[in-house]
């Protein structure tokens, strides 16, 4: 027997966890948001740099090698906050000192875990960049195979959404379903999941753009303490965004238990 999926509880419940668990997220992401912002200050990442009329008034250094460095410390540290939410809130864990002293090696695990998701879900925009950089070759069979290859970037993430379930289960280190019983499961609703994943997708691309454009709108003296708020707010939505993606991955695994 086919189960239903909620297409409301999909895209819904995601935000739902997160009001319903307000003070936990604002504790806990608050105090991330901090290191992720100290983080930022110590390399010259941050949201100011992003202000052309800023740039030559904040500390941005043009360096490839100290992004290299940066963007791997950021990744790990929201891979740390995203496994003490999951944790706190969907496993009941107790957040103490006790806990991130044991927890080191599923922090590990998760940041590889987070790296293969951002890595298949940046497929599309990485397709798209090839089709708008190609030079056309006049041998069709080049072109075919081309435009074949191309078109996995936009196939294998869309196809990927009805697995998500097993990442939630590899987060709380259960064995994952085999591929078949998910496909048997999630037959004729890929439609459905894609749906939800691009109603929460869309309002986090809403809300980042909102955010990113307020504060650029809105520069104010002294800029020192535009640049530390502006800093920190823009991390807090940072961890709010991914929060939603756990979360949805979440009701994924409850949908078809």
């Amino acid at each position: 027997m086919q189960q239903k999926y909620s297409v409301i509880k999909a895209f819904s419940k995601p935000f739902l966890d997160i009001t319903d668990n307000s003070f936990i997220f604002l504790k806990i992401a608050g105090a991330f948001s901090l290191v992720l912002a100290l983080l930022s200050f110590v390399f010259g990442q941050t949201f100011a740099c992003t202000v052309p009329a800023l740039i030559n008034k904040t500390f941005c250094p043009s360096n490839v090698f100290s992004y290299i460095v940066y963007l791997p410390l950021k990744l790990f540290i929201l891979s740390v906050f995203l496994r003490t939410w999951y944790d706190n809130i969907y496993l009941q864990k107790q957040i103490d000192f006790s806990y991130f002293k044991t927890n080191i090696r599923s922090f590990f695990k998760f940041f590889g875990l987070l790296i293969v998701f951002i890595a298949f879900n940046s497929l599309p925009a990485l397709a798209f960049y090839l089709l708008l950089v190609r030079n056309p070759n006049p041998v069709w069979q080049i072109e075919l195979v081309y435009f074949t290859f191309v078109s996995l970037g936009f196939i294998i993430p869309f196809v990927s959404l009805r697995f998500y379930s097993n990442l939630a289960l590899l987060v709380e280190n259960r064995p994952w379903r085999s591929f078949k019983e998910i496909y048997q499961k999630t037959q004729f609703k890929l439609s459905k999941i894609f749906f939800s994943f691009a109603v929460v997708l869309g309002i986090s691309l809403l809300l980042f753009l909102s955010v990113n454009n307020s504060l650029k709108a809105n520069v104010f003296e002294p800029l020192l303490v535009y640049n530390i708020l502006g800093e920190y707010l823009f991390e807090l939505v940072f961890l709010f965004i991914f929060t939603l993606m756990l979360n949805f991955i979440r009701v994924q695994k409850e949908s078809f238990e």
